[in-house]
């Protein structure tokens, strides 16, 4: 079998010290593997946000090894970690963070600009991305003119357009979980 896109080993994770300390993860381990589906579930506050931002290298954990085709993620950088997420991980988070004043197709444009793809290839792209997940014809819309649904389509074409192996996607809590 092939090495893991993504594999976590024993990683912890605790906010806050002394009373007030809480652990927020203990001692997970996994793999994914390209191509496979994972899904976290759990009720509101079990950790799942926490375990997504730091399988994508947003956060560190307290302890254990977070390694992203095949380079560890806990023993890079700010800058390096950054780097591996501009090119290798796609986000799609519970709040989308599209851009206001960009349009759908240059919020998808902009992180391939931001590794150095042409201006004009990058909206190509961002074109294309958009057309695969069903919104082609809203690539000129702002956000604000889209519904929540097409927002999600934005963010999943700006996570999945480029070479990136690895997608992290939250969705947005359920109504019986949310506090």
């Amino acid at each position: 079998m092939t090495d893991p896109v993504l594999r976590l080993t024993d990683v912890r994770r605790v906010h806050g010290t002394g009373a007030t300390q809480v652990e927020a993860l203990r001692g997970i381990s996994f793999a994914a593997y390209a191509g496979e589906l994972v899904a976290v579930m759990g009720p509101s506050g079990s950790g799942k946000s926490t375990l997504l931002t730091i399988a994508g290298g947003l956060d560190q954990p307290t302890s254990g090894a977070v390694v992203v085709e095949g380079t560890d993620l806990t023993g890079l950088g700010l800058d390096a970690r950054a780097r591996m997420r501009r090119t290798s991980i796609g986000y799609v988070f519970q709040g989308f963070n599209l851009i206001p004043a960009l349009t759908a197709a240059e919020n998808v444009a902009l992180p391939r600009e931001l590794d150095g793809v042409p201006a004009r290839t990058a909206r190509q792209e961002a074109r294309a991305a958009l057309e695969e997940v069903g919104i082609g014809e809203l690539a000129d819309r702002f956000p604000d003119d889209m519904s929540g649904g097409q927002q999600q389509r934005v963010a999943i074409a700006r996570a999945v357009v480029g070479e990136r192996r690895l997608i992290l996607a939250t969705s947005r809590r359920a109504p019986s979980t949310a506090s």
